[in-house]
C-alpha cells in the first residue's frame, strides 16, 4: 500500500511541474482501489483521494496562471499524502 501512495505522490510532483501534459486521473484510479482494502485507514485515504482530486481539478488553473488556490491544492495533496505514507511507515518511536 505504501508503494501505491509513493507512485500517487510522484505523479503528483509530475502534475504540478507540468500541469497541462499530466493527468491525475490514474492516481485517483489507484487510491480508489486502496480504498478497498485500507481497512482502518478508509477515512485517511478517502482524504487522500479528495485531496488529489482538488490538486486535479486545480491542474489547469495552475497551468494557465500560477493561481495561488492551485498551489495550495497541490500542497494540500502532498502533504496528505506524505501523512499516509507515514502511517504504512510502522516506525515505532516508543523508547525502549
Amino acid at each position: 500500500m505504501k508503494e501505491i501512495l509513493e507512485r500517487v505522490k510522484e505523479q503528483l510532483e509530475q502534475s504540478f511541474d507540468e500541469p497541462s501534459s499530466t493527468s491525475l486521473d490514474g492516481a485517483i484510479h489507484e487510491l480508489e482501489r486502496l480504498k478497498a482494502s485500507a481497512r482502518d485507514k478508509r477515512q485517511m485515504i478517502e482524504d487522500v483521494i479528495r485531496a488529489v482530486t482538488h490538486a486535479r481539478n486545480a491542474r489547469m488553473e495552475l497551468a494557465e496562471a500560477g493561481d495561488e488556490s492551485a498551489t495550495n491544492a497541490f500542497a494540500e495533496a502532498y502533504r496528505a499524502l506524505d501523512q499516509a505514507i507515514e502511517s504504512y511507515s510502522g516506525v515505532d518511536n516508543d523508547p525502549v
